[in-house]
């Protein structure tokens, strides 16, 4: 019986940092830095799509250097079926190539890889935190991708610190009764 329980409480724990909800379109809220981009239109990459955005490069095509953005997300996004991130290109082209990195503390970032204006759509795969910053980074010396905004389909869910104290205090109850019981 002393199993079964501490398994039950164990995987409830490890399931209030790993669940995901589908949500509506969680849009980048913040441009938190940005290199060699140009912008057109709104200028604008974050919030819905407007049909303005930023170029990743310095120049219009092709980019005498290669561009880069940040952004965040108020909300953080997690990992769910299918795609975790879209970003919104407006004039796409398999050439407009970028690489996309995530973060979860604007500090370590974790490669997931090259894609396309074409490819899109992209899976956190094994990242393992919440997806608080994305970073995108122009591959191609031939032409910029012209992204118009970037957003995520699901929500990481993040545990309230009273959840947290209640299965604190339900396990620490439990084994002050098994104490007991011996």
């Amino acid at each position: 019986m002393r199993v079964n329980i501490l398994s039950l409480a164990a995987a409830m724990a490890v399931g209030l940092f790993v669940t995901t909800a589908q949500a509506a379109p969680i849009y980048a809220d913040t441009l938190v830095a940005s290199s060699n981009v140009t912008s057109f239109g709104s200028g604008n990459v974050t919030g819905a799509p407007d049909g303005g955005g930023l170029f990743l490069g310095s120049t219009f095509d092709p980019p005498a250097q290669l561009g880069t953005f940040t952004v965040s997300f108020a909300t953080p996004l997690g990992n769910g079926a299918g795609a975790d991130l879209v970003v919104v290109e407006l004039v796409s082209s398999a050439n407009e190539t970028f690489n996309v990195e995530v973060s979860s503390d604007n500090v370590l970032y974790t490669l997931l890889g090259e894609f396309s204006a074409t490819n899109n759509q992209i899976d956190f795969g094994s990242f393992g935190g919440p997806v608080s910053y994305v970073r995108l980074t122009n591959t191609s010396s031939a032409v910029s991708a012209d992204i118009d905004a970037l957003y995520g389909n699901f929500a990481a869910s993040v545990p309230e610190p009273g959840t947290l104290a209640l299965l604190g205090l339900g396990l620490a109850g439990l084994a002050a009764s098994r104490r007991r019981k011996q």
